[in-house]
C-alpha cells in the first residue's frame, strides 16, 4: 500500500506527518509527505490513498487536487471544526488499525464545475468545488445577479452576493446565510442569498442536474470565490457558469460522522 500524507503549514502538523509515516512504515507501508502549499490539481504524486492532516480548507484543496483521480481520502481534523474529517488527531494511531485492515467505507461526495465566461473572450477560468462557488461584492454597496436556470430567468437577487452550495458545501458559508442543510447523499444544489435586500429572496434547493448561470449586473466590485480559497476578479455582464461535475471526491469513513452534529460549533472553512 502507497499512502500519501497531505498535512497543513503548521509544525504541530508537519511533527504529526512525520510521526505517521515512521509508523506506517515500520508496518511496511510506503508514505510521502506533501505541504499545504505544494498541492497543484492534476499534478500529485499517486497513492492507493490520501490522508489529510489539517482542517477543512486543506481537505477541500486536497479533494480539487486529487478529484480527476479518484484517490479515496481520510481526513484528519487538525482544525476548529472539521466537518469533513473522519478522525481526531487522538484516535489517530488506532484508526491506523482499521485502515490497514480495509475496515472502512469511502462516501463519495459530489462536485461542481464553475466557469467564468466574458462576452468576447469565452472561458476566461474553470474550476471544481467541493463545497461552494460565492459572488460576493467587495464594497458596502448591493450588487444585482440574475439567476438564469437551463437558459430561462429564473430570478433577481440584490445584496451582497450569493452562494451556490452543493450538499457538503450547505454546512459551511451557505448555512451561515442562512440556507438549509442538505443530506451529502441528496443530488441538489443550495443557492442562498447573501445579505438580501429584500425580504422576498429566500435559499433555494435545486436538482443538480441543472445548468445555473449567474449573470453579474453591477459596476461594483466583485469577486468569484471557489471553496473559499481561488478569488476571481468578475465584471458586468460576466456569467458564472455552474453544472454538476462528472468527478466526485471519494472520502474515507472510519466512523459514522455527521455534519449536522457539528453545525452549532461554526462552518467548514478552516485550513
Amino acid at each position: 500500500m502507497q499512502i500519501i500524507i497531505v498535512h497543513k503549514n503548521d509544525s504541530k502538523a508537519s511533527i504529526l506527518a512525520q510521526k505517521v509515516k515512521a509508523v506506517l512504515s515500520s508496518r511496511g507501508v510506503y508514505c510521502s509527505l506533501l505541504g499545504f502549499c505544494q498541492l497543484t490539481e492534476g499534478n500529485c504524486p499517486e497513492g492507493d490513498l490520501v490522508m489529510v492532516l489539517g482542517g477543512d480548507g486543506t481537505l477541500l484543496k486536497t479533494a480539487r487536487s486529487y478529484a480527476d483521480s479518484g484517490t479515496p481520502i481520510l481526513g484528519v481534523n487538525l482544525g476548529t471544526v472539521g466537518f469533513l474529517s473522519s478522525i481526531e488527531p487522538e484516535d489517530l494511531m488506532e484508526a491506523l488499525d482499521l485502515l490497514l485492515q480495509g475496515k472502512y467505507e469511502i462516501k463519495k461526495r459530489m462536485m461542481i464545475n464553475v466557469q467564468l465566461l466574458r462576452d468576447g473572450q469565452g472561458c476566461l477560468h474553470q474550476s471544481i468545488a467541493l463545497n461552494d462557488a460565492v459572488i460576493k461584492a467587495r464594497v458596502l454597496h448591493t450588487i444585482k445577479i440574475k439567476l438564469w436556470l437551463d437558459g430561462l430567468l429564473y430570478t433577481r437577487y440584490q445584496g451582497d452576493g450569493v452562494i451556490c452550495a452543493t450538499p457538503t458545501g450547505s454546512t459551511a458559508y451557505s448555512l451561515s446565510a442562512g440556507g438549509p442543510i442538505l443530506e451529502p447523499s441528496i443530488s441538489a444544489l443550495v443557492i442562498t442569498p447573501i445579505c438580501p435586500q429584500f425580504s422576498s429572496s429566500h435559499p433555494l434547493v435545486i436538482r443538480s442536474s441543472s445548468q445555473l448561470e449567474f449573470e453579474l449586473d453591477s459596476d461594483y466590485v466583485t469577486y468569484l470565490t471557489i471553496d473559499g480559497e481561488e478569488e476571481i476578479p468578475i465584471l458586468k455582464r460576466d456569467i458564472i457558469r455552474i453544472t454538476r461535475s462528472s468527478v466526485v471526491a471519494r472520502t474515507i469513513q472510519l466512523n459514522q460522522v455527521s455534519s449536522s452534529d457539528k453545525v452549532s460549533i461554526g462552518s467548514s472553512r478552516q485550513e
